[in-house]
């Protein structure tokens, strides 16, 4: 009678062992594939949202700017100035010096430079006290860096200054006012310390600035270019300079936002294409065909963003050695299709967005 209780207290037999091994097996697969399918839809989903929020943040940093595009400079002289004469402690603008460190200067609202790609964005206007309507020259001295205008009021000393001459072969000339003679009427331009924008002598810009040109102070100008930071090493960063401030050595290119891989612009016109009617204050078309003359930046009225987004999360193929499936078609804009870095098909998802500015300054502006 002692014999099958001996017999049911053995234990489990080795068969049992293995199914219970076999069951715990299949749990913990289950269990690792179902954590790995949520870590999977978590980092997408933080990814998508980091995405978002990136491409919200840059498309309204550089909105914030483009409203402002225009204003103190919106005058049919100004906008025919083209690429601006100017100095800056030692060197000309490379229109006047050939290899020199500064930038060019054009001067207009919104710059866009399509022939690189992503493109590059460059916003300018006047700030601070500024006479938009201009005043006009009486008498230009060259030598001494003086000219006498009609009337001294608005106009402060440190403010930077545009000069512009009734003749359109006469290139606009940028310098800061070193001294204001209320009661003769005058402005200096004198060189040094205080006038870092004026070189000695008025050096080699242009001497003809006579009776009935036109001056305007822009205050302390704003010019900032929108780019993306160091594309061929694979940085993808939306960056903001400041040109004078960086010519100036008192700041340095701005990493503002990380992600946008490509960003492009257009300009909108009120141009009469596909036979509408030109200067209603409709636009007409989007392209990138820079304005060459003044009336032509006039009819720019505003302009198309768009920036491209790239989701942090990489995706592997499907099978080891296979092709990317996370993107395989290139993400387009109402402007036309962007590049994807590293090229199609990608193992990176993207994220398109786009806005459209109004200048409102080009829209209220004068002739």
């Amino acid at each position: 009678m002692r014999t099958p209780m001996r017999a049911r207290e053995q234990g489990m037999s080795l068969v049992e062992v293995l199914v219970g091994v076999a069951i715990g097996l299949i749990g913990i697969l289950i269990i690792t594939q179902a954590y790995i399918a949520s870590d999977n839809f978590n980092r997408s989903a933080l990814g998508a949202g980091s995405g978002q929020t990136n491409g919200l943040i840059a498309l309204f940093t550089i909105q914030r700017d483009v409203e402002m595009a225009g204003y103190g400079i919106n005058q049919a002289n100004v906008l025919g100035c083209g690429n601006l004469d100017w100095y800056y402690n030692g060197n000309y603008s490379p229109n006047v010096q050939a290899g020199s460190p500064l930038p060019n200067l054009v001067l207009a609202p919104v710059y866009i430079d399509s022939s690189v790609t992503p493109n590059t964005i460059t916003v300018m206007y006047a700030s601070g006290t500024v006479l938009s309507m201009g005043s006009t020259i009486q008498s230009f001295n060259a030598s001494s860096s003086e000219v006498m205008v009609s009337g001294t009021q608005g106009y402060n000393v440190g403010d930077l200054i545009l000069l512009v001459s009734q003749s359109p072969s006469t290139p606009c000339t940028m310098a800061n006012i070193t001294n204001v003679q209320a009661t003769a009427s005058k402005l200096q331009m004198n060189p040094g310390a205080s006038g870092l924008y004026n070189p000695p002598s008025w050096g080699s810009f242009p001497s003809t600035y006579t009776t009935n040109d036109l001056i305007f102070d822009i205050g302390n100008p704003v010019v900032r270019t929108y780019s993306i930071a160091n594309p061929a090493v694979g940085q993808y960063r939306l960056q903001l300079t400041d040109t004078l401030l960086n010519v100036a050595g008192t700041a340095s290119p701005q990493d503002l936002v990380d992600g946008v891989v490509d960003l492009r612009a257009q300009y909108g016109k009120d141009d009469g294409a596909g036979g509408a009617t030109a200067g209603d204050g409709i636009v007409d078309e989007y392209n990138n065909v820079q304005p060459a003359t003044s009336a032509q930046w006039q009819q720019v009225l505003s302009v198309r963003i768009g920036v491209l987004v790239r989701i942090g999360t990489y995706e592997k193929p499907a099978t080891p050695g296979g092709a990317c499936t996370a993107t395989t078609t290139a993400p387009t804009w109402q402007g036309g299709t962007f590049t994807v870095p590293g090229g199609l098909p990608s193992c990176y998802r993207y994220r398109v967005y786009q806005t459209v500015v109004p200048l409102r300054n080009m829209l209220w502006g004068y002739s």
